[in-house]
């Protein structure tokens, strides 16, 4: 099994840099470079395909890329959110789920098995949506709105849909930016 850390540089270049992972667990002395100029990307995650999903904070966009065994990715697809500050991007069984810190939403994706995403609406959150993560099988989605220190809960629906069932707020979190289920 090849595996490889992906590695985004969102202000020194804008790329998407492809470290070989060797037997012993060190890197390859240099990635590959993929620039992917004006789009700014940010956060990672991979799709039930396992095609590279990335949240572009430039375009304000969720994108696809077919990672290649030379290290190299190909775009496949972008879809913009319509939102503002696109930074984070959690998967939730089968489906994707992009923060936007400044529109303090959560847009809803899915994504076929060529890497073809389509928008599947906004949910509001509490101000400065940030990271969010989902329990394993998706049932339940956890975005951290660093505004207020807060943690929105919601559940999944068929579709994308999201229904709040809560919020709680995390004592000296406001500006937080890190989240996960485990």
């Amino acid at each position: 099994m090849n595996l490889d850390l992906i590695v985004t540089t969102k202000a020194n270049g804008n790329d998407i840099d492809v470290f070989g992972v060797q037997q012993d667990g060190s890197l390859s002395a240099s990635p590959v470079v993929n620039p992917e100029p004006g789009t700014v990307p940010f956060a990672i995650t991979f799709d039930p395909a396992g095609h590279l999903v990335i949240a572009e904070t430039g375009l304000n966009a969720l994108a696809t890329y077919a990672p290649s065994p030379d290290g190299t990715v190909t775009l496949l697809d972008s879809a913009g959110t319509g939102q503002s500050a696109t930074c984070w991007v959690a998967p939730a069984g089968g489906l994707l789920f992009a923060s936007n810190a400044g529109s303090a939403t959560i847009s809803g994706y899915s994504s076929d098995a060529s890497g073809q995403l389509a928008l599947l609406g906004q949910t509001a959150t509490d101000p400065g949506t940030v990271d969010a993560s989902a329990t394993p099988g998706g049932s339940f989605l956890y975005v951290q709105t660093g505004g207020n220190g807060i943690i929105d809960e919601f559940a999944v629906h068929a579709g994308g849909s999201l229904t709040e069932i809560g919020s709680v707020t995390v004592a000296d979190a406001a500006g937080g930016e890190g989240i996960t289920v485990g």
